[in-house]
């Protein structure tokens, strides 16, 4: 039987939605379940890691249903999440030792600008390409190990396990609960060298994280495993998983200068920048996924504007115009366009706001660049169905 279709399975931070795509990259089906997020304080963020599971589940089912397709014509599952976010439970009961600390969550900025004061950001740029920042993954894994001795003793008996929404949902929903992760989630973490592909000790000492809780990495494209027959009535491989912006990205292309900017939740910005590692003053450089499934890696570089999408839905409560929202959005990032290395011959944009036509040309008359909207508004779904079908390749 010809595996004409991927199915994919895209955990954000407001929704969950799996997808089906077939040969031709069209999205024949799609299933989408919103995600409550939990603020207990200002500047925290939270969600029910329990929730995301049933969630996706139940996403995946809707959407297998919806297209109507036998499970044998599907090549695999591909899972593209929101990164960083932070998840830690006992290995042997599969229970979490808190919630889910989401991305936006700014608990540790007081922790993280004492390390950088004490460390300096060189340090840590010149191996993970990123900063000292409650943003990434690193410091909330110390904050509940700080928090929780429920945690701190099951660190000491060797049953703790941390991940992002990718290993979590990983190691629940396959055969055998594998701790896997892939490099671009791993990137991050604040604790992966992206040099040489690896854990850091160094960083994990810096942030008291035991190595052994950390999950083994794989590249993008990689057989992690079966999904469990009862989710779907069949076994099916996951061949892909990615983090969400690196996965748009590879929607775009892989060539040293393509740009792409998904206005989603946050507003990101992301340029591939080849083969060699470079640290690029106002962006972050991260893991990108190569074309081959061997241990190498692309690299490109991101910046974020935050709170885009929650600017968006409350305009939205308030039947206000969205036009000068979206004109302050587009200004914010071309910002950023001014500040990139290589100057884009066109900006190529996605998201969830993209769905009203005047952002992108808002972006191209402020940029002065070509804008080109990807084929789906989805285009982390569809990169993470591409990388799926690199595995054939």
């Amino acid at each position: 039987m010809k595996k004409d279709y991927v199915l994919v399975l895209d955990i954000g931070t407001s929704g969950i939605k799996s997808l089906v795509f077939d040969k031709n990259n069209e999205v024949i089906a799609r299933a989408h379940q919103k995600i409550k997020k939990f603020m207990p304080e200002k500047n925290w963020v939270e969600q029910d890691p329990d929730k995301l599971i049933k969630a996706s589940i139940n996403t995946l089912k809707a959407a297998v249903a919806k297209a109507n397709i036998s499970l044998g014509k599907i090549l695999g599952l591909a899972i593209t999440n929101q990164r960083e976010t932070t998840i830690l439970w006992n290995k042997h009961t599969g229970k979490p030792f808190y919630r889910a600390i989401v991305w936006e969550d700014k608990r540790t900025k007081k922790y993280c600008q004492k390390l950088k004061q004490e460390y300096g950001d060189k340090f840590v740029k010149n191996k993970t390409g990123l900063v000292f920042d409650s943003y990434f993954s690193a410091s909330k894994i110390n904050w509940i190990l700080k928090k929780s001795p429920a945690a701190r003793q099951a660190a000491q008996e060797n049953n703790l396990l941390f991940g992002t929404v990718d290993t979590w949902i990983l190691w629940n929903l396959l055969e055998g609960n594998p701790h896997l992760t892939d490099y671009t989630n791993a990137s991050r973490t604040l604790l992966f060298n992206i040099k040489n592909l690896s854990w850091d000790k160094d960083l994990a000492n810096i942030f008291n994280v035991p190595l052994g809780i950390l999950p083994t990495t794989k590249p993008s494209t990689f057989h992690f495993g079966n999904l469990q027959k009862n989710i779907l009535g069949e076994k099916l491989p996951i061949l892909a998983v990615c983090g969400d912006q690196q996965s748009s990205l590879y929607a775009v292309g892989h060539n040293r200068g393509l740009t792409k900017i998904t206005y989603g939740t946050g507003t990101f910005l992301m340029q591939v920048v080849g083969e060699k590692f470079r640290s690029q003053k106002n962006f972050f450089t991260t893991i990108f996924p190569g074309c081959a499934k061997e241990k190498n890696a692309l690299y490109a570089i991101e910046a974020k504007i935050e709170g885009s999408g929650s600017r968006v839905d409350n305009f939205l409560r308030k039947k206000m115009d969205l036009l000068p929202l979206l004109k302050k959005i587009a200004r914010e990032v071309d910002v950023y366009v001014k500040k990139l290395p290589l100057k884009p011959s066109k900006l190529i944009i996605d998201g969830g706001i993209t769905r009203d036509e005047r952002m992108g040309k808002i972006q191209q008359k402020i940029s002065g660049i070509a804008v080109v909207e990807q084929k789906v508004f989805d285009g982390t779904s569809l990169g993470a169905s591409l990388i799926a079908r690199n595995f054939n390749k």
